[in-house]
């Protein structure tokens, strides 16, 4: 990793960048928004999925308003209508639908790397959903990377990659929330959101978390407090934190570094979810897992590369063309990494 880490410097843009704070913003959203899907399963040993979601979101929300109001003051919260339900339409789809039906996955006893793996297979749901709702023509090196991660996924979700005990339910729940996301990472390429991307992303936090709050006071969630474990309650607070912490670095990352590096995450990602499942909470990885594993992760590599050389030339930090049209926060086809929970 820290090979691939050095490696993935040198395609920077001539900027005045610190190698330390280059390195801490790329471990952060390499290694911390990977830990998330262990962090979702032991929080809901002990926390209910949806109130405990709700709790961590909305609890982000506010401290990431908090900072966005700190640097760039209320002018970044100064939004149209239409921006201001495109941001929350946003948290409907990203953190009601895609990370709530995780945590309900893996509350059901999904395993963290496997609800990872499955979730790996975002970036080629998107190209999916970009070739059959914008009827886009691919070059045959993106076909082949949507085939492959077919396979991948098919693999990941066949009764001999899932552990024993483990329902196909929950397998079902995990696709559902990777099919969700990918569904809004295409969707918000197409609508106005807040301009500024942390105050976009404070307001999805905020709005999909009240979402999954009262998702699950209607479904009939209740928090036993005496029921409720240190380890989870530890794991809900780095949930929480950890939220802020990834959207800073990646919106950091975003404007001082190239596209080639940012979206290494995709890639990075699973592969830091499955060693910490493995090593934290004694998670097995079977054979076919092992194989659905390799195969979605050569898609998502396939994909990515095939992709992006498919498209205009990536632009320096510096061009203007990095910048949305309605602010000044850069915009990426594949916005969160696909592990993102």
């Amino acid at each position: 990793m820290v090979s691939s880490m050095v490696r993935s410097l040198r395609v920077l843009r001539p900027r005045r960048l610190t190698a330390p704070l280059l390195v801490l913003a790329v471990a952060t959203v390499w290694i911390v928004w990977g830990a998330t899907f262990l962090g979702i399963r032991v929080m809901v040993e002990t926390i209910p999925p949806l109130l405990g979601s709700g709790v961590r979101f909305v609890a982000g929300g506010v401290l990431l308003a908090a900072l966005v109001l700190r640097l760039h003051g209320r002018r970044a919260f100064a939004l149209s209508a239409e921006e201001w339900r495109g941001s929350a339409a946003m948290g409907l789809l990203l953190v009601a639908g895609g990370v709530g039906l995780v945590a309900l996955a893996e509350h059901r006893g999904l395993p963290s790397s496997l609800a990872a793996l499955i979730a790996s297979s975002e970036a080629v749901m998107v190209l999916a959903l970009r070739i059959v709702a914008g009827r886009e023509r691919v070059s045959p090196a993106t076909a082949f990377g949507v085939g492959v991660g077919a396979v991948g996924a098919v693999l990941l979700l066949s009764p001999g990659s899932r552990p024993e005990g483990v329902t196909m339910l929950a397998a079902l729940l995990g696709l559902a929330g990777s099919i969700t996301w990918a569904t809004g990472t295409y969707v918000g390429a197409r609508i106005r959101t807040a301009p500024n991307l942390l105050a976009n992303v404070a307001i999805q936090m905020l709005a999909g978390g009240a979402v999954l709050l009262v998702a699950g006071a209607a479904a009939g969630e209740h928090v036993d407090v005496a029921a409720v474990s240190d380890r989870s309650l530890i794991a809900l607070a780095g949930l929480t934190v950890a939220s802020v912490a990834v959207y800073a670095a990646y919106a950091w990352l975003l404007r001082n570094a190239s596209l080639s590096l940012v979206t290494t995450q995709s890639y990075v990602n699973p592969v830091v979810a499955v060693v910490l499942g493995v090593l934290v909470l004694g998670e097995t990885i079977g054979t076919i897992t092992a194989a659905g594993m390799g195969i979605t992760l050569l898609a998502v590599v396939l994909v990515l590369r095939a992709d992006g050389r498919s498209g205009p030339p990536e632009p320096t930090a510096e061009d203007p063309a990095t910048r949305s049209s309605r602010g000044d926060s850069p915009t990426l086809e594949f916005p969160r990494p696909s592990a993102v929970a």
